[in-house]
């Protein structure tokens, strides 16, 4: 005996038929496989459904839940007003859920009309939701929901987020079935919504296997750069439905998958085994990221080092690394090549391909670089205001890196830089901007200075003074 727990639906709002005006009908498979999903729920009659969209308000550093008693959402976006929905919202699950997380250590919001407006965020249904909501809703609407999106998080954050969602779930009276909305790669054509990339075909691949073989470990250790090359926005919200079922035994179904428009769409399920059990995926993600920790640190060399382990003395015991720990951990060739020194430095950190903190001194402010490196480690993990302070459980995933700065030099006019070799100090008056050199996605001039020029609140290019500088940057 079986019982339907998570369904994967994409959401398209093109095969609605209003919206598609017969453009629906080039993913037919699509819409039959949301028609049998619609029905299957049905047969479940689930009190609660839960829907975890990439398309509500999403965070790059946690995850948010929608908390009002009722939200409204419509297809005007799409010219269809008339299209709309109107929900219950279960917020004592969501609140549940929320407290779950939060108790575990993971980032969330249990987001409010209120807080919404602090956040510029929206509290209301999206497409991501509202797209397999039209199905359902053909064949049964006798439910509440939970309103989840997920967070530019790790891979494994978000699939033990599942797991909590199911162990506050285990605790509830009430029937719930997880909707995993997300469409897959959007890189399938040239004539897509993106060019056509090779890793878009087998990403798509590697997550229908996931599902038809229920084994998402293959998708927990996806590269970054592949996941951003396949350009798509489900992957989290399906891992979540992973985490759901994790330590129990499932059936699980691929009904249809195309990608007509050159996007990747899929339906399918994951029905539990009633009584039955399975060994828990969360040991062995562990020993993949220890893994993965201790290879990216035996390729860093002493000032990544010296710089993370700055940031795990602050972040682990709230202290500052001290200068003899330095000197008993670290090479005498390191320490002598850095003690005498003084040098502006930027302590940059990555964590899942996204910037999770950078903060540096233009000149110095402490005795040596090595000071200098650990005061703006401390800076860039505790005080960057972009974000909310590095904690404990994300070290393992951080990447790090240092530059050492050279002296600025004044420079006539912008024919004189160069965004790969030099970075770009602006000044005007009392305000001063700087933008490192090489980033990714800067790749001209002028996109340098009006970086650097918005960071600094300068508006006009009228009365600038340009200095550029080199660094030596220290990466992995």
């Amino acid at each position: 005996m079986s019982s339907l727990k998570v369904v994967f639906m994409p959401h398209p709002p093109i095969i609605i038929s209003q919206i598609g005006r017969g453009k629906e009908m080039e993913a037919q498979r699509t819409i039959d496989g949301m028609e049998k999903l619609g029905e299957l729920i049905k047969v479940n009659k689930p009190e609660t459904i839960i829907f975890i969209t990439p398309h509500g308000n999403s965070f790059s550093n946690g995850t948010c839940i929608l908390d009002e008693p009722v939200i409204k959402g419509d297809f005007s976006a799409f010219g269809f007003p008339e299209i709309k929905f109107e929900k219950k919202v279960n917020q004592g699950l969501s609140k549940e859920i929320f407290l779950a997380f939060e108790e575990n250590d993971f980032v969330s919001i249990l987001m409010d009309r209120g807080l919404g407006k602090r956040y510029g965020g929206e509290v209301s249904l999206d497409n991501g939701a509202m797209v397999p909501m039209y199905f359902i809703d053909k064949y049964y609407k006798d439910y509440d929901i939970v309103h989840i999106t997920p967070g530019h998080t790790s891979l494994e954050e978000n699939y033990t987020l599942g797991v909590k969602i199911r162990e506050v779930a285990q605790q509830s009276s009430r029937s719930i079935l997880i909707v995993c909305s997300g469409d897959l790669s959007h890189a399938l054509k040239s004539d897509g919504p993106y060019d056509y990339h090779p890793s878009g075909p087998i990403f798509d691949k590697m997550v229908a296997d996931a599902i038809s073989q229920r084994d998402p470990l293959p998708l927990l250790v996806m590269e970054d750069k592949f996941i951003e090359e396949a350009a798509q926005c489900g992957l989290r919200s399906f891992l979540m439905g992973f985490g759901f079922m994790d330590g129990y035994q499932y059936d699980s179904k691929v009904i249809s998958y195309e990608g007509p428009f050159g996007v990747g769409y899929l339906t399918g399920f994951l029905k539990e085994i009633v009584n039955g059990e399975k060994s828990s995926l969360l040991p062995q993600m562990r020993n993949i990221s220890n893994k993965a920790y201790r290879e990216r640190i035996g390729r860093e060399d002493d000032y990544i080092k010296l710089a993370r382990k700055a940031i795990e003395c602050y972040v682990k015991n709230g202290k500052r690394l001290i200068f003899k720990e330095v000197e008993d951990e670290f090479s005498e060739e390191f320490i002598e090549e850095t003690r005498n020194k003084k040098a502006g430095t930027f302590v940059t950190i990555h964590k899942n391909g996204a910037l999770r903190g950078c903060i540096g001194t233009i000149s110095p402010t402490q005795e040596n670089i090595i000071e200098e490196i650990i005061n703006n480690s401390i800076s860039a993990s505790g005080h960057d205001p972009r974000f909310n302070a590095v904690e404990p459980r994300e070290l393992l995933n951080l990447e790090i890196s240092v530059d050492i700065l050279m002296e600025p030099e004044l420079i006539d006019s912008k024919n004189e830089l160069d965004v790969e070799k030099y970075g770009v100090i602006v000044e005007k008056g009392y305000k001063r901007g700087l933008l490192l050199p090489n980033l990714d996605g800067v790749d001209s001039v002028e996109e340098q200075i009006n970086i650097a020029m918005g960071k600094a609140g300068i508006t006009s290019e009228k009365g600038i003074k340009l200095f550029r500088f080199e660094v030596i940057r220290h990466e992995i």
